[in-house]
Order: C-alpha cells, then structure tokens, then sequence
C-alpha cells in the first residue's frame, strides 16, 4: 500500500471563523487542512478521510469533544487527537489525554508555536499514523464483504479446510470455493495467506470452538 506523504489536519469547531482562520494558518504552513463544524458532519466523514490530525474542540454546540473522544475510539483510530481547550482547563485536558488524545493546545495560542507543536506531534505519530491507516484499510476491505464471505474468512483465520467449513456451514466445498474466490477479489487479497493477513489486521475474530 503507497503511503500518503501529505500532512493532513482536520479542525472540529463550531465556531466558523475560528475554524477558518485555523483551516488558513494550517494551509499556509503547509498542511492540507479540512474543517467541520459539528461532531456529526466530522463522525460522518471519517470513513472517507485519510489519516492525520484531528483538532477536537473541548466544547461544541450541544456536544462535548471529550466525549466524542471517549465513546468512539473505533471511529477514531485512524487519527492522532490533539484536544483544544479553553486556558484553565488543564484537568479536562489530562482526562482527554487519558482517553486516547496525543496532545491538547490551549486557546489562545500563537501561530508560529501551534504549528511549530503539530510539527513535532506529526512526527512523533507519523509510523503509528501509518499502521492505523493499514488497520482502518483492512476493516473498510472486510466491511464490503458479504456475512458467507466473511464466515469463510473467519474460518480460515484458524487454518480450517475448505471440507469443514463447508460441513461447518452446511454448504458443499464447491460453494466454500465460490466464496473464497469472491473474498479474495473484495479484499484485493492474491493469496488466502493475503487474505487471512488482512482479516487479522482488521481484528476480524476468528470462530471459536471452544
């Protein structure tokens, strides 16, 4: 998989000019950057957005960033949280950090230094970033699969033959095979091996027997 190599920044505010002057300040330093002025307009789009840097407003209309923060760390694994807070709020912050956030700025800050510290975050995070965009891959590549397409996957994670999952699934070894054939095309897998490597990334479970 190609890598990316642009800096990417998603700004989480509801307060429009705010947003936009900090959409314009990472634009100008560099970053492609993106806002969103609620949790739900943000929460809608992650499937489609490219891992990076999200700056998660402490406080929006009628949510909490925090909470957002806390509640939907799936959604968020593709994404380095940076929470920005009202000065003051360092325990908050220390809350946010707990909950998965990489860093927190406080409002008001100085360009050079806000950019100069995103800089520096990017860095640090860029190899997990990269991980995570393998991760966030494989799960939108699972998710198109069908529930028989998956069952064989899940399957296969534990090594099984194509005999007994078709005895597991009440199906006969020719329709395992259709299966796995179409399987493999949806995950863009050449090999099972591929395959079985992506349903692991994903952190597909595999069938207990137990």
């Amino acid at each position: 998989m190609v890598v990316n190599e642009v800096r990417r920044a998603y700004v989480v505010d509801d307060d429009e000019p705010f947003r936009t002057s900090l959409v314009d300040l990472l634009q100008a330093g560099g970053w492609y950057a993106q806002g969103f002025g609620s949790l739900q307009d943000f929460a809608d789009a992650t499937v489609a957005l490219d891992p990076g840097i999200v700056l998660l407003d402490l406080h929006l209309d009628g949510a909490s960033g925090l909470e957002f923060l806390e509640g939907q760390s799936a959604a968020l694994e593709a994404f380095a949280v940076v929470m920005v807070t009202g000065a003051g709020e360092i325990e908050t912050a220390v809350r946010a950090m707990k909950a998965g956030a990489v860093d927190f700025v406080e409002k008001p800050f100085k360009a050079d230094e806000l950019l100069g510290r995103l800089d520096r975050i990017y860095a640090r995070f860029d190899a997990e970033l990269h991980d995570r965009m393998a991760r966030a891959d494989a799960k939108r590549r699972v998710a198109a699969l069908s529930t028989r397409e998956r069952e064989v996957l899940q399957r296969l994670l534990t090594g099984t033959s194509n005999k007994l999952i078709a005895r597991e699934l009440d199906i006969s070894p020719r329709t395992v095979e259709m299966h796995r054939a179409r399987m493999l095309g949806k995950l863009g897998a050449g090999t099972t091996a591929e395959a079985v490597e992506i349903g692991r990334r994903a952190a597909l479970s595999p069938v207990d027997r137990s």
